[in-house]
């Protein structure tokens, strides 16, 4: 698994486009999201979101990378993002999705992009990937490589939603990432008992046309590019 995260980390340095990590099998891709416990509890018992709490046209932004998804809700500690929740989506969903995305630069110097034909109301951003095996001032470390986010609400949080396989509850392996990395020391590793419990992140091919990759810096062009002029993170391996 190490040394297919440095292949990753040296593809994303030296490679001219950006590549999805994430856990997969024949049956679909995982995402996480983190939210408040109502929206969570029905989430679990529905398997699928609604409910009172949850609001379709709010843009809600689905990760496929963990350590992000950890970063990103403070190890599930953030007010409102208390649950980590662990989605499985149908390998169709998850290119339906895309397809209906446009990328936006975290770059405020660029310009907007205009929407092109085909494209919906998705959003998609890449951020420096975090790391779940080291912490870096007691956050999961910042990478070289980029993982993506989506960004989806209205007609496309439905095909999302219609596109669920399972939902899972993963904040008590949430917190515990969280403790292992307050109480970790430099260069040391995690437990062995929670690297068994870690989900296994490998480099997802998204079932999209080539014009979707292309506009969402899966592929070599103009987009791609931008992402390359922003720079990169840390040198972490």
């Amino acid at each position: 698994m190490m040394s297919s995260l440095l292949r990753l980390n040296t593809i994303a340095m030296e490679g001219q486009c950006q590549h999805i990590l994430a856990e997969w099998d024949e049956e679909g891709v995982i995402v996480y999201q983190a939210y408040c416990r109502e929206i969570a509890d029905y989430a679990l018992e529905h398997q699928r979101l609604g409910g009172p709490a949850f609001k379709t046209q709010r843009m809600t932004w689905i990760k496929p990378s963990f350590g992000w998804m950890l970063y990103r809700s403070g190890y599930g500690h953030k007010p409102g993002q208390e649950r980590v929740l662990r989605i499985k989506l149908t390998h169709q969903g998850f290119a339906d999705i895309l397809s209906q995305c446009r990328h936006v630069s975290t770059n405020k110097a660029e310009p907007a992009p205009q929407k092109h034909r085909g494209e919906g109301g998705g959003r998609v951003q890449w951020d420096p990937d975090r790391d779940l095996h080291r912490a870096d001032r007691r956050v999961p470390r910042r990478m070289y490589r980029r993982a993506i986010q989506i960004g989806v609400s209205g007609a496309l949080s439905q095909l999302y939603n219609d596109s669920i396989v399972s939902i899972e509850d993963v904040s008590e392996l949430a917190h515990r990432v969280g403790d292992a990395h307050r109480m970790q020391r430099k260069a040391s590793t995690l437990p062995d008992d929670l690297l068994a419990d870690l989900p296994i992140e490998s480099m997802y091919e998204p079932r999209c046309s080539e014009t979707v990759l292309e506009r969402l810096a899966l592929r070599p062009g103009e987009v791609a590019d931008s992402l390359q002029r922003l720079g990169k993170g840390k040198a972490h391996s």
